[in-house]
């Protein structure tokens, strides 16, 4: 589910730069970044075949064919600031030649051609970009969670992981404290994490 914090946390200018660094490592030949970036926007990718109602087959095989792209032109992005744009971009282009074969149409010679016809299609479901948004939010925030004492993960992940958000009474029945004392834990918290995920 997609996560939902009271406050602001990110900063797309650093984590553009975060991009940046990373495409430029992976340029490298650095596995551990290619590990990094596969895993930073793996959800992503397979959100785009999935959400076009292509199969969990049929996203693996998008989600194949993006990363062997990037591999082979990882050296002629030209704004590695803006990968993600460019993973999304070539996921969505990647989904629409399937459903076009899929449905016996030869798919247009160029990019121009498939780029007009497929925003010429109405779309109705969450923006590429928002999707983007929630899944960097998702990886980031789990990944700063671990890096919290036990109580402080435990009071978040029951009021902002959980299926159903827990109430203050199960959250302070579950630490061991008066229910009164969660709504300035939760604050304590939030802050620890906010300076963890500005680092």
């Amino acid at each position: 589910m997609p996560i939902s914090l009271p406050a602001p946390i990110l900063n797309s200018t650093d984590l553009a730069k975060a991009d940046a660094a990373l495409v430029n490592r992976c340029r490298g030949n650095d596995q551990s970044a290619w590990d990094e970036l596969v895993e930073r926007y793996q959800r992503l990718i397979f959100a785009i075949p999935r959400r076009s109602g292509l199969s969990e087959e049929q996203a693996s095989d998008v989600f194949q064919e993006v990363f062997l792209t990037l591999f082979e032109k990882i050296d002629e992005i030209q704004q590695p600031d803006r990968i993600r744009s460019w993973l999304v971009t070539t996921a969505k282009f990647k989904t629409w030649a399937i459903i076009r074969a899929s449905r016996g149409f030869y798919s247009p010679e160029t990019e121009e051609e498939m780029a007009a016809e497929m925003a010429s299609i109405a779309d109705h479901s969450p923006l590429a970009d928002q999707i983007l948004i929630e899944l960097e939010e998702q990886h980031l925030i789990r990944t700063a969670l671990h890096k919290l004492d036990e109580k402080c993960r435990r009071i978040l992940s029951m009021l902002y992981l959980s299926e159903s958000t827990a109430s203050y009474a199960d959250v302070a029945l579950s630490i061991g404290v008066g229910e009164t004392s969660i709504s300035p834990m939760r604050t304590r918290c939030l802050k620890k994490l906010q300076t963890i995920l500005a680092k």
